[in-house]
């Protein structure tokens, strides 16, 4: 069983820290997926990391979809609520940091046209929603009720991480209670060990 992935995949790199946290058996194998290699294309079509190859030969495809895989394999874990109201709320914690890593991807891709090919309306676009986002996080996270550390801590301090990766211009530390949310938990050993390589 592996896992595909660019060690500068945010949505990567959660799994990664789930499979730290969590002591899964799983080898993590660098991918670079826009290279179009063979293993990635036959375990996923889309062209796309993270895959998780199981060792039966098939795949699951998406964090959301592979991050509750890996937290199943784990029964009795304290990273995720197993049913009721904080499950929900930290699934839709997720939801808000992957919506935040969406448009921080779509940001790159626009900037990587030329300037006579871009929209604009799109940029601006993609910046308010990851700012009202941001801005909403902190008591998104208190809404959980889940006491320690928890799954959403580690979408949240990965999703910062990448902020601060790809665009230190944001300046999220300014939000009120983001900074304290995230010095709370990046130095957990799984995240120290799966922060993005530097340059």
């Amino acid at each position: 069983m592996h896992l595909l992935a660019s060690l500068t995949s945010p949505y990567a790199r959660k799994l990664r820290v789930l499979i730290e946290e969590l002591k899964l058996d799983i080898a993590v194998i660098e991918t670079a997926p826009l290279a179009d290699g063979a293993a990635l294309v036959a375990a996923n079509p889309l062209h796309k990391v993270p895959a998780l190859v199981l060792d039966d030969g098939s795949s699951l495809i998406d964090s959301p979809v592979i991050a509750a895989w890996l937290l199943a394999q784990a029964p009795g874990h304290t990273l995720l609520a197993a049913d009721g109201p904080a499950h929900w709320r930290a699934r839709s914690f997720e939801a808000l940091t992957d919506g935040i890593l969406d448009a921080a991807l779509a940001l790159r891709i626009e900037a990587s046209h030329g300037a006579a090919a871009r929209n604009p309306e799109w940029p601006t676009r993609y910046r308010t929603a990851i700012g009202d986002t941001l801005a909403a996080l902190p008591a998104a996270r208190t809404a959980i009720g889940h006491d320690g550390f928890g799954y959403a801590d580690i979408c949240l301090v990965v999703t910062l991480d990448y902020l601060g990766f790809r665009f230190p211009d944001i300046d999220w530390r300014a939000l009120p209670g983001l900074a304290a949310l995230h010095a709370a938990a990046a130095e957990r050993a799984a995240l120290v060990a799966t922060r993005p390589p530097e340059g």
